[in-house]
């Protein structure tokens, strides 16, 4: 009986520790259309974007503690479209335009992601909704045509 209370458990541990890697995975996979057609270093850029977010999870907890920061009824509010296109602003006006479209594009993939899944709801499209689950298929769908736009942007990129 205890090995089947227990791999429940091990299930959880692994999505909780593994979720900085499955976002900076996603990240990378949404801008490498773009960073394979500029010098711009745009993939830390995005990296850096889809981990740091993630942060609000401690200010929102008031813990750096796991089982605290997975435990929210929501996620922040950090976590919407908003932020992603603030945060995609401020990272053009420093790094230019492919580093923008990179913080966007990795925000959005992360946003997408925790959408995705079946924990907390998260509020992508706040102010204007509450949080809720978009499901995978939308989570697929919107990570596609992210890529589609990397790819565009890269485009955009070479004629520059």
């Amino acid at each position: 009986m205890r090995s089947e209370s227990t791999a429940p458990d091990l299930a959880r541990l692994v999505r909780v520790y593994s979720d900085p890697l499955q976002h900076a995975a996603l990240a990378a996979l949404v801008v490498a259309p773009l960073a394979a057609r500029t010098r711009q270093r745009v993939l830390g850029t995005a990296i850096t974007a889809a981990l740091v977010i993630d942060l609000d999870h401690v200010v929102a907890a008031r813990s750096a503690r796991p089982r605290n920061t997975t435990a929210l009824s929501a996620r922040p509010r950090t976590h919407s479209l908003l932020t992603a296109a603030g945060v995609g602003c401020v990272a053009w006006a420093a790094g230019g335009p492919w580093h923008g479209w990179a913080a966007f594009a990795a925000l959005a993939s992360h946003l997408l992601h925790d959408a995705g899944d079946r924990a907390a709801p998260t509020p992508v499209l706040w102010p204007w909704q509450p949080a809720r689950q978009l499901g995978r298929r939308t989570q697929l769908l919107g990570t596609f045509a992210l890529t589609i736009g990397s790819a565009a942007a890269g485009r955009r990129a070479v004629r520059a």
